[in-house]
């Protein structure tokens, strides 16, 4: 099937995205470390630093997910286009942005006030994400000039509700 000229390759917009989403993943666990002191008793440095591991546990599966999310979305497409691009790239930055919002909420999650402004933060981050995640959905579903021909109605209608 020939390409219409204002069709996009599907190719480089999911290689670009693995790469954003590995990236995005491994600087969640650079934050990780400890005090510069926690070498004369490391045990309980490393017990000490559970914030930050729940916080990295959380926002790697979360990435994950989207990412699971994402390669279902492309794998039911047959091409992109400029819309489609741009609204990757919106995904895109939201998940990339995620280390910082998780950096803060193991940072602060044991300063009371400052635990509520990191979590309310992350959940912000957390709903934008989604939202950006669901208008990607939304428009490629919309399309069916982008969707692979085995792509049934049902599915897509599914897909337009998420």
């Amino acid at each position: 099937m020939e390409r219409v000229p204002e069709e996009l390759p599907l190719g480089r917009l999911e290689a670009f995205s693995d790469g954003v989403f590995a990236i995005a993943i491994t600087l969640l666990v650079l934050e990780l470390a400890l005090e510069p002191g926690a070498i004369d008793d490391p045990l309980p440095a490393i017990v000490d630093e559970w914030p930050s591991y729940l916080a990295y546990v959380t926002s790697f599966l979360t990435i994950g997910v989207v990412w699971m999310v994402h390669s279902t979305v492309v794998g039911g497409l047959r091409a992109a286009d400029a819309t489609l691009y741009r609204l990757n790239l919106l995904v895109l930055l939201l998940a990339s942005f995620l280390p910082f919002p998780t950096k803060l909420v193991g940072d602060f999650i044991t300063e009371e006030d400052a635990e509520r402004v990191a979590v309310v933060f992350y959940g912000l981050s957390l709903l934008a994400l989604a939202v950006s995640l669901t208008f990607l959905i939304r428009y490629a579903f919309v399309q069916p000039r982008l969707l692979k021909e085995h792509v049934d109605e049902e599915t897509a209608a599914a897909a337009r509700q998420y």
